[in-house]
């Protein structure tokens, strides 16, 4: 794809709009969905946010959404402003952090929205395993 592109014309630039056209369509299509009421991250995460109410699907799907837009923003901004080893720093120090950070911020609001870390089918039990 983009690669091979930037290796057939010698130009980094298309390495580089790639994360902007996924960032983007991710964006969109999140804040579609959301828009439309229907919350696009419960269909790809419901089995691993069990518990989280319809609400808190909509507002995770709304967060993640312009979240996605900002790093693409972002993203346009660095490529414009650095030379190429200067973004490629940036893709790897600023986006990768930014990106667990934002993940962890979203934690406060999913408990607020019913999810739980507790297994509520079976309780945790302190005897090791027998084989």
């Amino acid at each position: 794809g983009f690669g091979s592109l930037t290796i057939f014309f010698g130009d980094p630039t298309f390495v580089q709009i790639k994360p902007t056209i996924i960032y983007s369509t991710f964006g969109v299509t999140l804040l579609g969905g959301f828009f439309m009421g229907r919350a696009l991250l419960k269909i790809l995460l419901e089995a691993a946010f069990e518990g989280l109410s319809d609400l808190g699907w909509l507002k995770l799907s709304r967060n993640w959404g312009v979240f996605f837009l900002a790093l693409a923003g972002l993203n346009e901004v660095l490529r414009a402003q650095l030379d190429f080893e200067g973004w490629l720093w940036a893709k790897f120090w600023v986006f990768l952090p930014l990106t667990f950070l934002f993940t962890f911020s979203q934690i406060p609001m999913l408990l607020k929205h019913g999810l739980s870390f507790e297994d509520k089918d079976e309780p945790l039990k302190n005897e090791p395993p027998t084989s």
